[in-house]
Formats: structure tokens, sequence, C-alpha cells
């Protein structure tokens, strides 16, 4: 694995942890075709049942456009369909859900790996960290 520099800057660390963080779970979750970000907007989709594109966008943060676009890249991959509703209103697919247990129990054992291998103090650490930051004032 590639080790780069140190840097004392903020943005740059915090980076590079998504950065890793995002490919050890991308590696748990692919043989089910997603990654994690893919697996997150279906998770919020299950969980809303239905959504047109505004609503699974704000749910998820992401800007509507960029909505558009996964939503496009799911429903060509068979992961999610149109269904009633306002606008462009999707559902999880057959092969959505299917993928989606299967990520969910791979996501559970990638879970209790990365705190077993950070251990509790440290996990408490990143949710209050990533609290914080979330929450960080604009200048």
């Amino acid at each position: 694995m590639y080790k780069s520099d140190k840097s004392i800057c903020y943005c740059t660390n915090i980076r590079r942890i998504s950065n890793a963080i995002t490919n050890y779970y991308d590696n748990a979750l692919k043989e089910t075709g997603l990654s994690v970000p893919q697996y997150d907007l279906l998770l919020t989709l299950s969980r809303l049942e239905k959504a047109n594109t505004t609503q699974w966008a704000k749910h998820v943060g992401l800007e509507r456009t960029t909505m558009v676009r996964n939503a496009q890249l799911l429903q060509s991959r068979g992961f999610i369909e149109r269904t009633e509703g306002p606008g462009k209103t999707y559902t999880l697919s057959k092969k959505g859900l299917k993928a989606l247990e299967k990520a969910s129990m791979l996501w559970v054992r990638t879970q209790m790996k990365i705190k077993s291998f950070l251990g509790k103090e440290d996990v408490a650490a990143i949710m209050r960290i990533e609290s914080k930051i979330q929450n960080l004032p604009s200048d």
C-alpha cells in the first residue's frame, strides 16, 4: 500500500482518510457491483420506499443534477426502476433489493472490522469529529 508524505493540512489529511476508508469499503462491497456511495443511495431509497429525484437528492445531501446522473447510472444497471409519483420517481428493483441485502451484510462485517482495528475510543472520536465538522461555520 502506498504511504503518502505527512501533511499538516487538516483538509489534506481528511481527504486522505476519506479516500482510504472509501477504498476499503468499496473493496468489501465489490462482489455486489455497488460502490459505497451507490450503497448509500440504495439504502436511502429503500428507507424512503420511493422518491423522486429532488426528494432523494435532499435526503442524501446531493445537488439535484448529481442525483440525476446517479439515478441514471443505477437505473441503467438495473438497481432501480421508475414508479408512479411526481416527476421522475424511483423505487428499488428486485435486483437492487438483492444487491442491497448482500451489501448490507458485507457493510456490517466491514464496520466490525474497522471497529476492531481502530478500537472503541477511536471510532467514537471519528463520530464526534464528524459531527463537529458537519457543523463547521462558514466564514
